[in-house]
């Protein structure tokens, strides 16, 4: 545990009972909101929140209301968003004002999702930075990465972002069927119509298969066409 002297005021009544200075020990970087010294400087934040401070209200999973908006997480972030604004700096600075240069906003329980201003801490990046890199497990595409994968896509946080998503896509207006014939065989069927990709042209993937193997066959014929022609210009 490291400690850092903070200098009081010439007035301050409170000394140290040894030297009579007026300076004292508390954890390094330790806050919530109020004074401390970072590098040689004193930043000063408000001990209170605002009056008209509201924390955010949790709608469901992966959804928080804060100021006015939706806050929402998405499966390749750890925090929840809006309009590329994480939802703890925006309690943070409703609640406190600015965010000191040099300085991150920590979850005190390491909790993503609880962002309730008690939860929310000032620290320096340089501590937060490596606090959280000694904390997390080191991660590699491994099985238990996979299996990890797996389980979130399966879970109700999951399973609601996919709907969601699915919803804002409207996947099932992109696509429709109607009746064509193959390409290569010429019989009648209901082919596959998209709106924003080919269609499809053939019945089967044996036509399919077959179509390119016939217009490998016709480049062949014309590449040997185009060399005889060469041969009898040269000749």
């Amino acid at each position: 545990m490291w400690l850092e002297a903070i200098h009081q005021s010439s007035c301050d009544e409170e000394k140290c009972l040894t030297c009579g200075g007026a300076v004292r020990k508390r954890v390094f970087g330790e806050m919530h909101a109020g004074s401390f010294i970072q590098n040689s400087k004193r930043v000063d934040i408000r001990r209170i929140p605002f009056a008209e401070y509201a924390d955010p209200i949790s709608l469901d999973p992966i959804t928080q209301y804060f100021d006015g908006g939706l806050y929402r997480l998405w499966p390749s972030d750890k925090y929840l968003s809006r309009g590329g604004k994480k939802l703890h700096r925006d309690a943070w600075r409703s609640a406190f004002g600015p965010i000191p240069d040099g300085c991150h906003i920590h979850h005190r329980d390491s909790d993503p999702k609880n962002n309730c201003i008690a939860n929310l801490e000032c620290i320096p990046a340089k501590i937060h930075l490596s606090e959280t890199w000694h904390k997390q497990p080191k991660r590699s595409f491994t099985q238990s990465a996979r299996d990890a994968a797996t389980a979130w896509h399966q879970s109700e946080e999951g399973r609601l972002w996919h709907k969601r998503h699915a919803e804002r896509q409207e996947s099932w207006t992109k696509t429709t069927r109607a009746e064509h014939p193959c390409l290569h065989c010429g019989v009648l069927f209901m082919a596959l119509v998209r709106k924003q990709a080919t269609s499809q042209k053939y019945c089967t993937s044996a036509c399919k298969v077959a179509a390119y193997r016939a217009r490998g066959a016709d480049k062949a014929a014309t590449a040997r066409y185009r060399e005889r022609q060469k041969a009898k210009q040269s000749g």
